[in-house]
C-alpha cells in the first residue's frame, strides 16, 4: 500500500509549464497537516512532518481498517498506532521531483528507492490535465437524448477533523498511466482536490482499471497532528567505498552517499603519534552513478597540508548532518 499512496499522493509534474496543484499547495501547508485514506480495505494516515522549499517528509502509518477504532488520531498515533502493519517515513526532494530517502520503522531499515525502478520513476513524469466543468462526473442518472444535462457536478465529501464539510467544491485533473506493465499500466486516474485548499493532498483518487472502478478516498484530515513516537527520518552515513585512487593532479575518494547530503568536509587525521591532528582538506566534488561521488584533491593541497612519513585516515563529515561522520578505518603513509 505505501507505494500506491505515495505514489497517488504525490504527482508533481508541471502542468502548463508550471506548479503541479500539490506543489501549489504545499506552499501554503503547515507541520501536522494530515490526511487519512481508504482503500482496499486499509486506512493509510498521512503526515508532513517536514517542509522546506526543497523537500517534504511525510509520515506514513498503514493498518486495516477493521483493526481501528473510531476515535481521535492523534491519540491513536500517540499510542504508538495500535493495530498497524506498515509505519515509514519518505523524503521527497520537490526541485528535482524524485525520492532521496525511504525508512521502514516495522523493519527497521531503509528501503532502497533504486533509480531504475521504473513504477517511482514514472511517477514523476505524469501529466496532470484539469477536467473540462462539463465533462465532470455528474449526479443522478443520465438524461435521455435530446434532453439538456441540468444534474449537478459531483463532488466526493470533504471531512475534516472528524465533520463533514457541507458544500464543498472541488477541482478534477486527469493523468494516465503509461504502459509499462505495472499494476497502474495504461490505467486512468482522476483526482480531486479541494477548492479552498483544506488540504494539501487530493481528497478522493478515482481509478478506471478497465473493467470496475476503484477509489482511493478521504475519510478524514486536519491540522496540528503531534509528532509521534518517531521524530525525525533516520539518516544513512555516507560510506568510503574502496581504496583512494591517484589521479593526475592528485587522489581521488570515492564514497556512496544520500542525495540530501550536498556538501561535505573532509579532513585527514594525523595517526602517527599519540596526541591526533586533524587537517581540514580542500577538495572538489563530482557526480558519478547513482549515489557514488568522487572527491579530488589536488597534490599541491596535500604537500602543504600532510606531513611526509606520517599516517593518516580520512573523516567525512556532511555539512549540516554532523553526527552522520564517515571514517577511513585504513590508514594510508604519506610520501
Amino acid at each position: 500500500m505505501f507505494k500506491w499512496f505515495i505514489a497517488l499522493s504525490l504527482l508533481t509534474a508541471p502542468m502548463f509549464g508550471g506548479e503541479s496543484p500539490l506543489l501549489k499547495r504545499l506552499e501554503k501547508a503547515k507541520l501536522g497537516d494530515f490526511i487519512v485514506f481508504e482503500a482496499n480495505k486499509t486506512i493509510t494516515l498521512l503526515v508532513i512532518r517536514s517542509l522546506s522549499s526543497q523537500s517534504v517528509v511525510l509520515e506514513e502509518i498503514s493498518a486495516p481498517s477493521s483493526k481501528i477504532k473510531p476515535g481521535s488520531w492523534t491519540s491513536w498515533v500517540q499510542s504508538k498506532a495500535p493495530g498497524h502493519t506498515s509505519w515509514s517515513m519518505i523524503e521527497i526532494d520537490l526541485i528535482n521531483q524524485r525520492i532521496l530517502e525511504c525508512y521502514s520503522f516495522n523493519r527497521n531499515t531503509w528501503v532502497p528507492q533504486s533509480p531504475q525502478d521504473s513504477f517511482l520513476a514514472t511517477l514523476f513524469h505524469l501529466s496532470l490535465v484539469p477536467v473540462d466543468p462539463k465533462e465532470r462526473r455528474k449526479v443522478g442518472p443520465a438524461p435521455q437524448e435530446g434532453e439538456a444535462d441540468r444534474r449537478k457536478t459531483w463532488n466526493p465529501p470533504l471531512i475534516v477533523d472528524g465533520k463533514k464539510v457541507d458544500h464543498s467544491t472541488f477541482d478534477a485533473y486527469d493523468a494516465t498511466w503509461p504502459q509499462d506493465s505495472s499494476e497502474l499500466s495504461g490505467k486512468s486516474l482522476c483526482l480531486y482536490f479541494d477548492r479552498e485548499a483544506k488540504s494539501p493532498l487530493p481528497s478522493w483518487i478515482q481509478i478506471d482499471t478497465g473493467q470496475i472502478t476503484a477509489s482511493v478516498r478521504a475519510i478524514d484530515s486536519g491540522h496540528r497532528l503531534p509528532s509521534s513516537s518517531h521524530r525525525s527520518i533516520p539518516r544513512r552515513i555516507p560510506e568510503f567505498v574502496g581504496s583512494p585512487m591517484k589521479t593526475k593532479n592528485g587522489l581521488r575518494l570515492s564514497i556512496k552517499s544520500p542525495k540530501y547530503y550536498k556538501e561535505f568536509e573532509l579532513f585527514a587525521i594525523d595517526v602517527t603519534t599519540q596526541e591526533k591532528q586533524i587537517h581540514l582538506i580542500s577538495h572538489s566534488l563530482g557526480e558519478g552513478q547513482g549515489e557514488l561521488l568522487n572527491l579530488d584533491i589536488n597534490t599541491e593541497d596535500l604537500q602543504q597540508t600532510l606531513l611526509p612519513d606520517h599516517k593518516y585516515t580520512w573523516l567525512l563529515v556532511p555539512q549540516g548532518f554532523s553526527s552522520s561522520y564517515s571514517e577511513m578505518q585504513k590508514p594510508f603513509l604519506w610520501k
